[in-house]
């Protein structure tokens, strides 16, 4: 038997973050569901968003995408006293990721901890717990846009996997 989710799929630019940052309040308050956030990206003189699909299969193929792919995931209620969203992020870059964010300026802000940092697994860190839901949201737009490849549009996807 088969359960499927709900979900919701939008487009946003940052640093408009309001609709994400409920959607992840509501997910950290039920302490399950997931959004990946993917940025939309040019190809051919057309601007168009990234699919969750081409993301999923880099975990499977020879070659990662050259688009990278957030996760945002709350902990589980049971870990929620303890444990912050851990934001997941597969990239085409290779390891020592969270150095090449640091050299970009993107750096990992205080309390959060790197889980791993892997070539094929891509790089997963954990928040402060009771870190801003828009500032989690900020960082992850703003790292996945420096591990991506391909030239981006300014535009973001958001799939939002409901409880």
């Amino acid at each position: 038997m088969s359960t499927r989710r709900e979900t919701d799929t939008f487009e946003f630019t940052p640093p408009d973050f309001e609709r994400l940052a409920g959607y992840l309040h509501h997910l950290t308050e039920a302490g399950s569901g997931w959004i990946n956030l993917l940025p939309g990206v040019k190809t051919e003189n057309e601007a168009v968003p990234t699919t969750a699909g081409a993301g999923l299969f880099a975990l499977f193929g020879n070659r990662q995408a050259p688009v990278s792919m957030c996760t945002l995931m709350p902990a589980s209620v049971v870990k929620q006293a303890a444990e912050g969203v851990t934001v997941g992020i597969l990239h085409p870059t290779g390891a020592k990721s969270i150095a090449r964010l640091a050299a970009a300026g993107v750096n990992l802000p205080p309390g959060w901890v790197v889980r791993q940092d892997h070539a094929r697994r891509g790089l997963v860190v954990r928040a402060e717990r009771g870190a801003d839901n828009s500032g989690i949201i900020e960082w992850a737009v703003k790292a996945g846009g420096a591990l991506c490849r391909e030239e981006m549009t300014g535009q973001w996807q958001a799939v939002v996997y409901l409880p």
